[in-house]
């Protein structure tokens, strides 16, 4: 339940704070007096959108806070599932500051307007005259009668149901494009896989491979060069090794000690020369001149200079990344291909168990769809509609759609019953809110709003109707909190509570303000509203009589 609004720099409102009480809150004042600015106010701190425009003072933030009473309504889960401190009686508030920065709090914790919205929605339902067009909305008209004709749980099973199977069969189309896609590519990936699978890159060292081509493209010059580096160190008579030996020989013939570290030197580096000769031995032996090889390596470092080419690749490893990509897009096709015959079947059983909920659906609703006919008929004529009737058309179709297998037409004769026409074509601005009232009333029942604001919704009534919407709303005060904004006495003076709306002048600057309306305050505006400022005792008496 609502229990106040604090409302500072907001529109034409300066610094306002209403106290709400249970049962019937009634708002009145003059057109343009401030009414809808409080809704709007409301709105705001429920997690409307904010704008700089709506500053009374633009160089003041505005600050709105709403608080709730919400011990009755079992949402300590919500507050444990976003962090929140809960507070039996809970403060929203809503900052905005003159550069447009908004920030929201609930219970003084930073929230998002997401959060904020959330909880609002769980605490406050604000109906105005726009909400009449929801009377021709198929979502109301299906969720209006699934609630009152009791399937709505059957309704919301199915729903839920539908909506996994459109986005399972949105999947299976889009694995059918994608299935398309590697069909256009397969052949050509095929191809290109293999020619990857023949040039067997798994087994080529590309930097052997290297080292060996330049082995067999040099092989003359190599044993040419070891040739001739063998005559030089030491298979000649005058190899370096030999003159070595000559020069061990010389400095053998002193036997002076200072020529013992030369001769070991001269030792060291002998042992190293015969080591170099052999390996060059070793090296002549093993170097060979084969064309046949050459050929063969030569064909390998062509086709894999090819293949880098060819895909633009820089390197075998890059090749190798390749040959796995196009194995995993041919592996995938395959995979595809089983998926979607899965998913089809997949679909097929779904939309059978869719097609068996869909039909209870249908049968319920056409079973119930009398008494809820009656029970909206009967509302509609205590309310001066007693010649009109609603009609529900059910047509039962093959095609299966978001709420089953029917398509719901709402129908209105406005003759006892000879023709009915689209609820859209046959009403007045009058009958609209009375029969959306109607079922706002109906259906309070079975979604229970802790706080339902009225805004004007009673356009287009008068009189006896008048007194007679204003029944129904009191009636509708029993179970839960209203506010409601009128201009009809009828229906003002049937609130537990008045609260007034106007405006003031001061220091040049005109400001709402609001005040509460109790004895012979209330009978007079009560009176103002039956005969305007030019009150007559005639009003007043009918304001006593309405009151009473």
């Amino acid at each position: 339940m609502l229990l106040n609004l604090n409302v500072k720099n907001f529109a034409l409102i300066s610094d306002v704070k209403i106290d709400f009480g249970e049962g019937m809150n009634i708002i009145t004042g003059e057109t343009g007096a401030g009414k809808s600015i409080l809704i709007g106010a409301l709105g705001l701190v429920l997690g409307k959108r904010a704008d700089t425009n709506s500053l009374r003072n633009n160089q003041k933030k505005c600050i709105i806070e709403a608080e709730f009473d919400i011990k009755n309504y079992h949402l300590n889960s919500f507050f444990e599932a976003h962090d929140l401190d809960y507070e039996n009686q809970t403060m929203f508030r809503r900052e905005i500051n003159p550069a447009g920065k908004s920030r929201s709090f609930i219970n003084d914790t930073p929230v998002t307007l997401k959060i904020l919205q959330e909880l609002g929605s769980k605490l406050i339902e604000i109906h105005s005259q726009s909400d009449n067009a929801l009377l021709f909305t198929t979502d109301f008209q299906y969720k209006s009668l699934d609630l009152l004709s009791g399937s709505h749980n059957k309704l919301k099973e199915y729903v839920a149901k539908y909506h996994a199977f459109i986005r399972k069969k949105d999947f299976l189309n889009q694995l059918k494009i994608e299935e398309e896609e590697y069909k256009r590519e397969h052949d050509y990936n095929q191809f290109l896989f293999d020619e990857l699978s023949q040039a067997n890159l798994e087994n080529i060292d590309e930097i052997s491979i290297t080292k060996e081509l330049e082995l067999l493209e040099n092989a003359e010059q190599l044993i040419q060069t070891y040739k001739e580096a063998d005559q030089l160190i030491q298979s000649s008579d005058h190899s370096i090794v030999n003159q070595l030996y000559e020069l061990i020989k010389l400095l053998n013939g002193n036997k002076l000690t200072i020529l013992n570290d030369l001769q070991e030197r001269i030792d060291s580096v002998l042992i190293e020369l015969q080591d170099i000769g052999n390996e060059i031995n070793n090296n002549a032996l093993s170097t060979e001149i084969n064309p046949q090889r050459l050929e063969e390596l030569n064909n390998q470092n062509n086709q894999l200079f090819n293949l880098k080419n060819k895909h633009r690749k820089s390197s075998l490893e890059e090749l190798k990344d390749l040959l796995i990509s196009l194995e995993d897009k041919l592996v995938l096709s395959s995979k595809l291909e089983n998926q979607i015959v899965e998913l089809e079947l997949e679909l097929k059983n779904d939309e059978n168990e869719l097609r068996k909920l869909a039909n209870t659906l249908s049968e319920i609703r056409i079973k119930n769809c009398s008494k809820v006919e009656l029970s909206v008929n009967e509302l509609l004529a205590q309310m001066g509609m007693e010649h009109s009737l609603i009609k529900y058309q059910i047509i039962n179709q093959d095609e299966l759609n978001s709420y089953g297998c029917n398509q719901l037409n709402v129908l209105l004769s406005s003759n006892n019953g000879e023709s009915f026409n689209e609820l859209k074509k046959s009403t007045s601005g009058g009958e609209l809110a009375r029969i959306n009232l109607t079922f706002k009333y109906i259906l309070s029942k079975y979604m229970q709003m802790p706080t339902s604001i009225f805004d004007e919704i009673d356009t287009g009534v008068s009189g006896e109707i008048a007194r007679k919407v204003g029944s129904v709303m009191k009636n509708m005060a029993n179970n839960q909190q209203l506010i409601v904004i009128t201009h009809l006495p009828q229906i003002a003076s049937m609130g537990n509570y008045h609260k007034h709306v106007h405006k003031t002048d001061k220091n040049n600057l005109i400001e709402t303000q609001v005040r509460d309306l109790d004895g012979n305050e209330r009978i007079h505006e009560i009176a103002k509203m039956i005969s305007g400022d030019n009150l007559t005792k005639h009003a007043i008496e009918q304001s006593k009589m309405l009151l009473n």
